[in-house]
């Protein structure tokens, strides 16, 4: 067929011969024809890898899997004829088949149709057809009919299902993360997703050891496909002990693998699933798990975000890449920011944060579970604003999402009677009664802390004057009495140590107290700017924050499930408190007048030398934000050598050490005082801690 002849006649090329034409154009001849003249029985293919195979199927590619661990983009098409359709199982629905279009290298869908709009407000343009539900209701709202009531396409790109199938491969570890996430909810008491995620792992096992989901059988890659693009059928008859049945056994989702692979591949990173990692290069094992589980959970990001309307297991997704992302890129990588940005995007567009347009639709666990990741996605929006100096993406103002009820995660399983007799321990403002921790408590209080936090943030992008300084000293005011009010169990004392409470508690109790203190540590500094006098309630309450952020540095050595190279994730509060300390010492010894300080000065200075300690310790080789940590404990060695050998004694009138950055005593460089005053912002401590 690809010769020069055909039955001793002249081939035609193939727009001829499909035309039935007498073809009088040239056929290429390959060079080496040429050479030995053999030019009238040669075809050469200018391209010949660029010809579309016939009768590949989808299920043939996905055979050879194993072997090819990721599929180039420009091997996402087919020819029409020559392609099957992959079926999910009884319904055979075709999920997987070739675009009828051509792939333009990038992997993209070509559909008529889009997905679910979701949420719209008040003032959205068809809020005056709000008795009308098909037109204006959230995706979630609506009940699955049938496969015509998606809006999503039914065809998929060869490079996505191949994509598919990675992902399904990576249950091979699904031992290693079953522990691991056993094990966190087992300790944790900052888990934010309730624990009713323990109840998918013996499904989702189960149909490991049937159905060899490990090894991403065509078919099983097909129904997981048709299963994420369906809408999550959540009824207010659902109850929370068999919710999982919606995404788990012959409904298995891919969002609730990248809820998991995330959760995994940040608790490997803190230590747990001691058995699983050898002994020898156990850290870089669990660094390399934790990057594995990243990429997959990414990856089903991705597909979701192209074929799945979202739904509240989107949501738990996205909030535990975050966080996953946060540890494995560090704390000062822009991916943080972005992600943030993707999860209150999906937060506002399922309507998480309008809690009337969703209390009277759903089951009762479910108003509850979103109403816990608000409050955690917004205390979190508010402490990694802080930390980046940037404006917060979720305002309390455009919300009215209520706290989530201080109730223990059994209480979700509970069916009515038993739910109703929960809500009977609360009081009227929502704490319970009998004075016990549950997550949802510290989440509560969190919360709360966080609201303070963004009015603070606002008055910060104003200019200071006296107006300014009113609002902040009344922010303080309510901030103070709103941690007052709190139940007296949740208020941490150094005395709290001798206590019979566990160290996890103890250690959600500091997180909590140096996020109450950090909002007066703020106040105090723009105070500074048009009162002096606020200088010494700044010192106070930074050397607070040092020895409380010490205090918690120090139960590591009780921690013997976790490692102690997270533990720097829990000294972002330290950097602004010692920065403000160390300064002041540090003026001080060059001006030789005292500081309007009322504590010890030895004691500061002890305390900052065991921080400069922690900061060593963590600026170890491979450590995200090393080099962070190595020239902050330089800088601040360096001053403190200063303040206890001071090589010479200067008295200026001016107190501010930023005039002596050029003079001959100044000890640091001036790019050295920039980054001390760089030091001075707020962490996202909290988030890190994962009891």
């Amino acid at each position: 067929m690809n010769s020069r002849r055909r039955n001793g006649k002249p081939a035609s090329c193939e727009p001829c011969r499909k035309e039935k034409v007498r073809c009088d154009h040239r056929l290429p001849v390959c060079s080496r024809c040429q050479k030995k003249r053999r030019t009238a029985s040669c075809f050469y293919h200018p391209a010949p890898l660029t010809q579309r195979s016939k009768n590949i199927t989808v299920k043939d590619i996905l055979s050879g899997a194993g072997r090819t661990h990721s599929l180039p983009p420009s091997t996402s098409e087919q020819d029409d004829s020559g392609s099957r359709p992959l079926r999910a199982g009884p319904a055979s629905t075709p999920i997987s088949t070739f675009s009828n279009t051509e792939d333009d290298g990038l992997n993209m869908l070509i559909t008529s149709r889009s997905l679910p709009t979701g949420y719209l407000g008040p003032t959205s343009f068809v809020a005056a057809l709000e008795e009308d539900h098909e037109l204006v209701s959230s995706p979630s709202d609506r009940q699955l009919q049938d496969d015509a009531g998606t809006a999503f396409p039914s065809e998929l790109p060869l490079y996505w299902i191949q994509r598919t199938a990675e992902i399904l491969r990576c249950l091979q570890d699904f031992p290693t993360i079953k522990q691991l996430v056993c094990e966190y909810y087992g300790l944790s008491k900052a888990a934010v997703i309730p624990s009713l995620v323990l109840n998918a792992l013996p499904s989702i096992q189960v149909t490991i050891e049937e159905a060899q989901l490990h090894k991403s059988p065509p078919e099983q890659v097909a129904r997981v496909l048709q299963n994420t693009k369906h809408m999550l059928p959540i009824s207010s008859t659902t109850t929370g002990s068999h919710f999982h049945e919606l995404f788990t056994g012959s409904n298995l989702r891919l969002e609730i693998l990248g809820v998991l692979y995330a959760i995994a591949g940040r608790l490997s990173i803190f230590g747990l699933a001691h058995d699983r990692f050898p002994r020898l290069n156990g850290m870089a094992a669990r660094e390399r798990f934790s990057r594995k589980m990243l990429a997959a959970s990414d990856a089903v990001l991705q597909i979701c975000q192209i074929i799945a309307p979202v739904n509240d297991l989107t949501i738990w997704m996205l909030y535990e890449i975050l966080l996953l992302s946060k540890v494995a890129d560090g704390d000062t990588s822009s991916a943080k920011w972005r992600r943030l940005g993707d999860l209150s995007t999906h937060i506002f567009e399922l309507g998480l944060h309008r809690d009337s347009q969703q209390s009277n639709s759903l089951p009762v666990f479910l108003v509850e579970t979103r109403r816990r990741l608000f409050a955690a996605a917004y205390q979190l929006d508010k402490s990694i604003a802080t930390f980046l100096g940037r404006p917060p993406r979720i305002s309390l103002r455009h919300s009215d999402c209520r706290l989530p009820l201080d109730l223990h995660d059994s209480s979700l399983e509970a069916d009515q009677s038993n739910m109703e007799l929960a809500l009977q321990r609360l009081d009227s403002d929502g704490w319970n009664t009998q004075g016990s921790l549950h997550r949802s408590t510290f989440l509560r209080q969190r919360f709360l802390v966080s609201t303070f936090r963004e009015e603070i943030l606002e008055v910060s992008l104003e200019t200071q004057n006296r107006r300014t300084a009113e609002k902040l000293r009344d922010i303080s005011m309510r901030c103070n009495q709103t941690w007052d009010s709190m139940p007296k169990q949740l208020h941490y004392s150094t005395d709290s140590r001798d206590e019979n409470i566990s160290n996890t508690t103890r250690m959600m109790l500091i997180v909590s107290y140096l996020a109450y203190l950090y909002n007066d540590f703020l106040i105090q500094r723009l105070l500074v700017q048009q009162d002096p006098e606020a200088y010494s309630a700044l010192l106070d309450v930074s050397s607070t924050i040092l020895s409380t952020v010490l205090d918690f540095c120090a139960m590591r050595e009780d921690m013997v499930d976790l490692r102690p190279d997270f533990m720097w994730t829990n000294l972002l509060y330290g950097f602004p408190s010692a920065a403000v300390l160390i300064k002041a010492l540090q003026k001080q010894a060059r001006t030789g007048r005292p500081i309007p300080y009322q504590g010890s000065r030895s004691e500061s200075i002890r305390h900052l030398s065991v921080f400069i300690s922690h900061l060593e310790s963590m600026a170890r080789p491979g450590a995200a934000n090393q080099e962070l940590f190595h020239r902050a404990s330089k800088i601040f060695s360096s001053i403190i050598d200063e303040v206890l050998e001071p090589r010479v004694a200067v008295t200026l009138p001016g107190p501010e050490i930023d005039i002596l950055a050029d003079s001959g005593t100044c000890m640091i460089e001036n790019d050295d005082l920039d980054f001390l005053d760089m030091l001075e912002f707020g962490g996202s401590i909290d988030q890190y801690v994962i009891f």
